[in-house]
C-alpha cells in the first residue's frame, strides 16, 4: 500500500466540485487527479499506528498521534499544510461557489481543522474518522494484525490501531467549514501481554477417583486440591 503513502500526492492535483446543497449543509466533493490526467481517483491516506482515545462509537472513531518523528511527523505537517491549501482554495472560488468574495481571513476563521489540539498537557493530537457507511451499513473493514476481519466492539479506548482513510468532503454551514474524512479499513495491533517463562506442572496433591455411574460405565471426577 505504498501509494497510498503521502509523499505519493501533490495538493496541486486535488481537485474541488462544485458545492451542492445537503441538508442544512453545503457539501463540496473531492478528487485526486490522476498523472494521466485523464481521469480522477479518490484521495486515499495511510496514516501511522496511533492510539485510540475512546471506545469505537456509533459513526466514527477518535485516535491520538503516538509521538511526534518518522511518518507520524510526516503526516502531522501534510494535514498542516492540507488545511492552509483549502483554506486557500475555499477563498479563491468562494465568488464561484457561493456568489460572493469571501476573504480568507474570514474562511479561516470558520475552518475547523482536521488535527484536533491536545485536550490535556499530557495528550497528543488527535484526528476523528467517521465510518464508511452504504445508507445505513457500516461498510468500514476492521481487522486484527494477521488482516483477520474482526468485530468492531474489539476497538477499545488505548488500542493501537492503523487507519487507512478517504479525504472524501469539505462541509459548509452559514458559519463553518471542516474537511471530513471517512475510514476505509483500520487494522488493530493488541499489545502482546508477555508472560513469565514458567511451566506448570501436575499438582501433586490432584487426587483422580472413579465413580461408578448409573449407566455402568466409570466417569473420571478430577478432585482440586483447593477442596
Amino acid at each position: 500500500m505504498d501509494h497510498f503513502l503521502v509523499d505519493n500526492y501533490n495538493l496541486e492535483n486535488i481537485i474541488f466540485s462544485t458545492p451542492k446543497k445537503y441538508n442544512e449543509y453545503y457539501v463540496c466533493k473531492i478528487k485526486y487527479r490522476s498523472i494521466d490526467d485523464e481521469q480522477s481517483d479518490d484521495l486515499v491516506i495511510q496514516f501511522p499506528k496511533m492510539t485510540l482515545t475512546d471506545d469505537s462509537e456509533e459513526n466514527g472513531i477518535s485516535v491520538e498521534f503516538m509521538n511526534s518523528k518518522g511518518y507520524n511527523k510526516e503526516i502531522y505537517n501534510f494535514l498542516s499544510i492540507l488545511d492552509v491549501f483549502i483554506t486557500e482554495e475555499v477563498s479563491k472560488k468562494s465568488e464561484e461557489w457561493f456568489g460572493k468574495q469571501i476573504p480568507l481571513k474570514s474562511i479561516k476563521k470558520m475552518y475547523n481543522s482536521f488535527i484536533k489540539a491536545p485536550k490535556t498537557s499530557e495528550s497528543r493530537c488527535t484526528l476523528n474518522f467517521g465510518f464508511k457507511f452504504n445508507k445505513t451499513e457500516n461498510k468500514t473493514l476492521f481487522l486484527d494484525r494477521k488482516d483477520n476481519e474482526i468485530n468492531i466492539s474489539q476497538f477499545k479506548q488505548n488500542e493501537i490501531v492503523e487507519c487507512i482513510a478517504q479525504f472524501k468532503y469539505i462541509f459548509f454551514s452559514k458559519d463553518t467549514c471542516f474537511p471530513v474524512w471517512e475510514l476505509i479499513s483500520s487494522k488493530i495491533h493488541k499489545k502482546i501481554q508477555k508472560v513469565p517463562k514458567f511451566g506448570f506442572v501436575d499438582d501433586p496433591d490432584d487426587k483422580v477417583i472413579k465413580v461408578e455411574s448409573d449407566d455402568e460405565e466409570s466417569e473420571e471426577i478430577k478432585l482440586n486440591s483447593f477442596f
